[in-house]
């Protein structure tokens, strides 16, 4: 029997049963707090993980930028106006991506610019013949380059030496190379040449033809000025390929997207692949037809069995891979997404009111600056796609109050986004706002109203899972691949129909492989190297970064000697293209790398930011460099643009990075 104390408290008379049922208990509560989830990891969703990088805020805005300048241009966006866009970009970002490193470790080099032209004229007195005749007294290419390079070296060793050795801000010191190398740069030019520019690169083929020696001139300009002759290069499934990597590959990021956005079920439904794969039939299906018919009707047909596809597809993957949603919630109103979602109608009303009180056929000037057709590319444009943030918003928002709510607002907003893009149909007259605006407008409406039909009846992940995270980046990966080759196919080969209607002659150099490749490597050290954790970890706090074993005053000194390297090779670049080059070569220059890396994501203040974003910063300077003139607007007013996108980037990246800092 058991007894009770005056508490009321139960007393057992065995001792070893009271010990028995207190183990239980302990063990039970032990069970439930392994289960439960640990509060100090705060799970982010995939979106939240997107927007804590810091590229995604220079990937949006190139994107915004491209659509703006092609909304506004008629040549911008053309496969010739991309070479030039690439061109411009290529030796801009190579620099851009030496100096965000840089500035991720905490220093800046404002000789950096002065080092290009510098460089570059360094490896031409090297080639040729300081008397003024090529017979055999200037330096092979072979010895040339590798010399000039040591001097590229040097000049950063000295640079992050002085920085290290003498405690004085790295802005000084590279002031103070920068006067250095402009002065040297005019000094010597005049002393030894007797004239402000020195050159020229091609003379060593000339001596080649002449004196029967080659000193390295064909080969070198094969890797430093060789040039894609697009026209030149006739592939009649070019187009089929481009299709099917660009759908292809759209496809595969829109289903990492859903791997790393849903729960995973225990046990898969068969019947949901069935589903899946009727639905990627339709698609196709409906790809064949708009291929092979022509008409509005029959447009209309394909689009909507497209359409039709698309639901059964990405439905079925859920039906077949992903748990269900028990709990929707009701519709409820709260300011929290009432407001933006107000702002979001307005500003597609009044995007729509300026494209009808503005003529679209006026090209006199409104402005000093713009024309009333330009006024209105603008105007509409800005307007609408503040108004598709501001419903994009009102949806994130809602779904914190109810899904049904989030659903609802999606819906709404792929319902609006169609129909303004058969009001873009029915306004304009031109191919590419009747045809390619209009196909994709439509299919980022299809897909958002997939998207909202999905996440109301399929539960989203709320804890981590590596497995599926892995395949989403695998997914991201492979999807990316098949896209860049469809859109470079696209860019680097003609059909023949091309050819008959004359299309103009685009030209890509190696200059773009170059950037490419050079962005990659630097992006690959920096996010997945040893040296790349040392450069945050410098750039971020360097004294505590030494009392943990990092060779602080290395790596400095070698991130000093990466931006000359890239200064050498944009300077051998520059003297194979120009041929000669001029005293006041990258002169200034310094500046627009530091805002291509800013744009990018990368902090004034060290230890955050990202090469890839440096990259995608010094495309979007470029953009701006040839769509300003393409849209017929003075050039004199870049650099107004430039200091406007970059006070918009440092607002942006601060936001970005304090959201990354508050869901640690």
């Amino acid at each position: 029997m058991a007894e009770t104390d005056s508490a009321g408290t139960q007393i057992s008379e065995d001792p070893e049963q009271e010990i028995s049922s207190q183990e239980d208990e302990a063990g039970q509560a032990t069970s439930a707090k392994a289960d439960a989830p640990d509060e100090r990891i705060a799970f982010r969703g995939v979106f939240a993980r997107m927007l804590v990088r810091p590229e995604i805020g220079a990937a949006i805005a190139a994107m915004a930028v491209w659509v703006f300048f092609w909304a506004v241009s008629v040549p911008f966006g053309l496969t010739g106006g991309t070479a030039s866009i690439l061109d411009v970009a290529s030796t801009l970002g190579i620099m851009a991506v030496a100096v965000a490193m840089l500035m991720i470790g905490g220093e800046f080099d404002l000789s950096a610019g002065a080092a290009t032209g510098a460089l570059g004229i360094v490896t031409l007195m090297f080639v040729r013949d300081i008397t003024g005749d090529m017979g055999g007294a200037g330096l092979s290419l072979w010895i040339a380059l590798p010399l000039s390079l040591a001097v590229a070296l040097g000049l950063g060793w000295f640079n992050g030496t002085m920085v290290n050795r003498s405690g004085l801000p790295s802005f000084i010191v590279t002031l103070a190379s920068f006067f250095i190398l402009k002065g040297a740069k005019l000094g010597f030019a005049k002393l030894i040449v007797d004239q402000i520019q020195v050159g020229k690169m091609d003379d060593l083929e000339i001596f080649a033809a002449d004196r029967g020696g080659d000193k390295g001139y064909g080969f070198f300009r094969l890797i430093f000025a060789a040039e894609w002759e697009r026209n030149g290069h006739v592939w009649e499934s070019r187009d089929f390929l481009y299709t099917v990597g660009c759908l292809v590959g759209l496809s595969l990021l829109v289903l990492a997207l859903y791997e790393m956005r849903f729960a995973r079920k225990d046990k898969m439904n068969p019947l949901g692949l069935m589903v899946m794969l009727g639905g990627i039939a339709a698609g196709i299906a409906g790809v064949l037809y708009l291929h092979n018919s022509d008409g509005t009707s029959a447009n209309t047909i394909g689009a909507a069995i497209i359409g039709l596809g698309m639901l059964l597809g990405f439905f079925g993957l859920a039906l077949w891979r992903y748990k269900s949603l028990t709990e929707r919630g009701g519709m409820v109103v709260a300011t929290g997404w009432l407001v933006p979602f107000g702002a979001g109608l307005a500003a597609l009303v009044l995007s729509v009111v300026a494209a009808r009180s503005l003529d679209a056929q006026n090209s006199e000037n409104v402005t000093f600056l713009i024309t009333e057709q330009g006024l209105r590319a603008i105007l509409f444009v800005s307007l609408a796609s503040a108004g598709a943030v501001f419903l994009l918003m009102a949806s994130h928002r809602a779904g914190f109050d109810s899904q049904l709510v989030r659903t609802s607002i999606l819906v709404c907003t792929a319902a609006l986004v169609a129909a303004m893009a058969f009001f873009i149909r029915s306004e304009s007259g031109t191919h590419k706002f009747r045809t390619e605006v209009f196909s994709i407008m439509l299919a980022v409406a299809a897909l958002m109203a997939v998207w909202a039909i999905v996440t109301l009846f399929f539960a989203e992940r709320r804890y981590p899972d590596p497995p599926a995270d892995r395949l989403g980046r695998l997914l991201i990966a492979g999807g990316a691949m098949l896209f860049l080759v469809g859109v470079s196919t696209r860019l680097l080969f003609t059909v023949p129909a091309e050819i008959e209607a004359g299309i103009s002659p685009a030209k890509f150099s190696v200059r773009t492989l170059w950037f490419l490749l050079f962005a990659g490597a630097c992006t690959w050290v920096l996010g997945r190297s040893k040296f790349g954790s040392w450069v945050f970890a410098v750039g971020g706090n360097r004294e505590a970064s030494r009392q943990i074993g990092v060779p602080a005053a290395r790596t400095k000194v070698q991130l000093f000697m990466l931006v000359s390297f890239a200064a050498w090779l944009v300077g051998t670049l520059l003297a194979f293209r120009l041929n000669t080059i001029q005293a006041s070569t990258g002169d200034g220059e310094e500046f627009e790398y530091i805002i291509a890396a800013v744009v990018g994501g990368t902090a004034l203040t060290g230890g955050y930011g990202s090469t890839l974003g440096a990259a995608i910063g010094a495309i979007i300077m470029a953009m701006a460099a040839q769509g300003i003139p393409s849209a017929r607007w003075n050039s004199d007013w870049r650099f107004v643009f430039l200091g406007g996108i970059l006070l918009l980037a440092v607002i942006a990246n601060n936001f970005i990075r304090s959201r990354a800092e508050a869901t640690r």
